[in-house]
């Protein structure tokens, strides 16, 4: 399974089954700058409910993502956010008036 990003010009939603934690935090990255410079209000995050055994002690993307987020590291972009159990739903700080509705894709994000 590789990640899936669709758009309906309001808020994205980027599926990330399939990634690296790496990979992972890299396009969320990508999507949370592309998605803010167009003005939107909130991106969603798929990262599956993690089923890693806590003795691994190895990041999982949501655990990784929770971390991204939280830490204040995106908050020039990042308002609140909402945590799921599979997912994830950002709020973003808005620094345009008139938003872009075209759609966000995987290939813009995955070359940033």
């Amino acid at each position: 399974m590789t990640p899936r990003l669709t758009d309906d010009g309001r808020r994205p939603v980027l599926d990330l089954h399939g990634c690296s934690v790496a990979k992972a935090l890299a396009l969320t990255r990508a999507l949370i700058v592309e998605s803010v410079k167009r003005g939107r209000d909130s991106v969603e995050l798929i990262h599956g409910s993690s089923t890693s055994n806590i003795e691994d002690h190895r990041p999982t993307i949501r655990s990784a993502l929770r971390e991204l987020i939280s830490s204040g590291r995106m908050s020039l972009h990042v308002g609140q956010y909402l945590k799921r159990d599979a997912s994830m739903v950002v709020a973003l700080r808005r620094q345009t008036r008139q938003p872009d509705r075209r759609p966000i894709t995987l290939q813009k994000i995955s070359r940033q």
